[in-house]
């Protein structure tokens, strides 16, 4: 089986939906499969891909942030795959979603899509990006799609062919890291500093939980488009004793930063089945996360972690973080999120179940 995956943001670029291509396709191309993963040109990597395992980087270097570029790669793409021998055309949310199934109809071979998440019925995009981010998820039929997020399910939709495919972690690279935790309560944030992340309302409820927890410590690792407007918002709340930047971070030394913290915390506006929850609970660290997305599913109350009902409630999210960290178990709730993802989340499971969707279309097909 030859399959197309197209996604238009890749690596260096580093995000969930990058992530989940490129550990599935790889466990897939190791079984048997050939993968071409079609998307723009962002810049180097420096993974060593496996037999049957391409990357195919289209037209000239660009940021991964030009969206014009997003666009022509629509056009791009459709006229390489056009010009290929494949039977199976799989594309990652969201835009390649219309490539996907132009690709379907011209050349009569299986659309896959894969949701990584939604903003729908959220107030972070205009009317016309809200309108076409629903028209691509909802109102495209496709052979089928997969979604990382049992709470895409609930959303109204004409697609009927419908996969639940977790993400996955690798619980040996964490058993791997030895961390001492850190003297004073931190927090962790790990993830792009976008308006989706909420950012801003966790400062506030920070300066909240200061009142009672005056050591507390924030620790963010990431970058992005809000960090001189954060680093603004910590200054005018006097926080900078209280939150560090970090920038992006990989590895081991993400690892540690996990292993030496107090509780992880996503206080998102929405998410779909974000990895680094996955990757808290690998490190054996409690969680604070907002109600959205697979997070409901995932995280029971006091068990392996607190959920935030309200995104735009700074006191909410005070009153959670305290819980948490005067909470006399947390060692006990970090150890039930690691015995989740240690038996129900491996990309191995991922891939097993993507190949079973990709089986299923190509012997209809024949």
């Amino acid at each position: 089986m030859k399959v197309a995956l197209i996604i238009d943001t890749w690596f260096p670029t580093v995000g969930g939906g990058q992530t989940n291509a490129w550990e599935i396709s790889k466990r897939l191309a190791g079984n048997g499969i050939s993968i071409d993963i079609i998307t723009r040109n962002t810049g180097p990597d420096s993974f060593n891909l496996p037999k049957n395992l391409n990357v195919i980087k289209l037209g000239a270097k660009i940021k991964s942030s030009d969206y014009i570029s997003k666009i022509t790669f629509l056009s791009r793409s459709y006229f390489f795959i056009a010009g290929g021998n494949y039977d199976l055309v799989h594309a990652h949310a969201f835009l390649p979603g219309i490539t996907a199934r132009l690709i379907s109809v011209t050349k009569s071979i299986p659309a896959v899509f894969t949701v990584h998440g939604t903003s729908i019925d959220t107030d972070l995009n205009n009317l016309p990006k809200a309108w076409l981010e629903k028209f691509i998820l909802t109102q495209i039929l496709y052979s089928a799609q997969i979604t990382v997020s049992r709470d895409f399910l609930r959303i109204k939709n004409i697609n009927k062919n419908i996969a639940y495919i977790s993400n996955g972690v690798e619980i040996e690279n964490f058993d791997r890291v030895k961390a001492k935790k850190a003297g004073n309560p931190t927090l962790l944030f790990v993830g792009r500093l976008h308006p989706q992340k909420n950012l801003p309302n966790l400062f506030r409820a920070i300066n909240i939980v200061k009142k009672d927890i005056p050591n507390i410590k924030l620790i963010i690792v990431g970058d992005g488009e809000q960090k001189e407007s954060l680093k603004k918002i910590a200054k005018d709340l006097g926080l900078t004793s209280n939150i560090s930047f970090k920038g992006e971070t990989q590895g081991q030394e993400l690892i540690r930063f996990y292993k030496s913290s107090s509780a992880f915390i996503l206080p998102s506006i929405y998410e779909g089945q974000p990895l680094t929850l996955l990757e808290a609970w690998a490190a054996k660290l409690p969680v604070i996360v907002t109600a959205t997305g697979d997070l409901p599913y995932l995280v029971r109350d006091g068990y392996n972690g607190y959920l935030i009902k309200n995104h735009k409630d700074a006191q909410g999210i005070a009153s959670q973080i305290k819980k948490a960290l005067s909470s006399k178990n947390l060692e006990d709730l970090g150890q039930n999120g690691y015995n989740l993802v240690t038996r129900d989340f491996s990309w191995e499971k991922s891939a097993q179940k993507t190949l079973e969707v990709y089986e299923s279309l190509t012997k209809a097909q024949n």
